[in-house]
């Protein structure tokens, strides 16, 4: 088959990533936001559902690889040693009848474009926290609300190919590479660039973290100021954290209890041996996060009590869509 003979766009629409995912034998673990969480199929180990569907938006993205894209690069991710052409059969194939009888594909033009593989997306404000009651509720209830915090109220709108263009709120911190990590209570992702974050601080001694939310929990837990910490937003990226932490004589481990975040620490310690793991701060629980709001009911304090102060205001909640 010639790829050029059906429109690809068409192709991608018929076919819902769930749907898609449902033929291959993969169900999702749980719902949120809209959005489907599966166990990764393309990793080993994936023990808390960290692969995203959005059929909405008709992309997914595998936190754990820091990866993600349309159904055609999920069919090369899934079938890495065939070409376009034979992931695009593969595909069609895997559908069976819902392609021949209720999908009829039109001819497709020869000059036109495969579609883009990201949607297109603008940041349009990036606020500090206190304006948006959604995204102050959100981060009260994962104990990290403060608005002295690194984190920002980011309000943006994507538009996936041949689709309108849809405007979302959530709280984001900037990467190293200028992109932006966005979380809310139905979502996480990133926008542009996947980066780690670097935290000045104490020039002998780094703290390593999968994530914002785990440093900003080990912040409150321990009370550390001024510590330099590496925040690697995906443990794919621990290669770029290696290099930054080579001149540290004192590095500490915080990553997740999951088979990546053991297999991240083993790397981290075959290059720093005298890196310690710290993860057992938490044991029992996946990760800093999860400990910290246990600690926070334990101890009967809502987590709205630690926010530095309460900030009155309010932004137009129908401009913006939060989820």
């Amino acid at each position: 088959m010639n790829e050029n003979r059906f429109d690809l766009e068409q192709i991608r629409n018929a076919y819902p990533l769930s749907s898609f995912l449902h033929q291959l034998g993969q169900q999702p673990k749980r719902y949120s936001g809209g959005e489907h969480f599966y166990h990764s199929m393309l990793r080993d180990g994936d023990r808390n559902p960290s692969f995203c569907v959005n059929d909405k938006l008709g992309f997914w993205y595998d936190h754990g690889l820091g990866k993600g894209g349309t159904i055609f690069d999920l069919g090369k991710a899934l079938w890495p040693t065939l070409d376009f052409k034979d992931v695009v059969e593969k595909i069609l194939a895997t559908m069976g009848s819902a392609h021949q009888n209720h999908v009829p594909l039109q001819p497709k033009p020869a000059q036109l474009e495969i579609p883009l593989r990201h949607p297109s997306y603008i940041v349009h404000e990036d606020l500090a926290l206190g304006g948006n009651k959604q995204i102050k509720a959100y981060l009260q209830s994962r104990g990290v609300y403060d608005q002295s915090s690194p984190l920002r109220e980011l309000y943006y709108s994507i538009k996936p190919e041949g689709k309108t263009r849809m405007s979302f709120a959530a709280a984001g911190w900037k990467n190293d590479l200028g992109g932006w990590e966005v979380r809310s209570s139905g979502f996480k992702g990133c926008l542009g660039n996947k980066g780690v974050n670097f935290i000045a601080g104490n020039e002998n001694k780094v703290s390593f973290f999968e994530g914002m939310m785990d440093f900003l929990s080990w912040k409150v837990q321990s009370g550390a100021q001024g510590s330099a910490a590496i925040i690697l937003n995906s443990v794919s990226l621990l290669s770029s954290g290696i290099k930054l932490a080579r001149h540290f004589p004192i590095i500490d481990i915080y990553f997740d209890h999951d088979l990546a975040g053991q297999n991240a620490t083993a790397a981290l310690k075959e290059q720093f041996p005298w890196a310690v793991d710290r993860s057992a701060v938490y044991a029992g629980y996946n990760d800093f996060n999860e400990y910290h709001q246990s600690q926070l009911k334990a101890r009967g304090l809502p987590e709205c009590k630690l926010q530095s102060k309460d900030m009155n205001g309010s932004v137009d909640e129908t401009k913006f869509l939060s989820r």
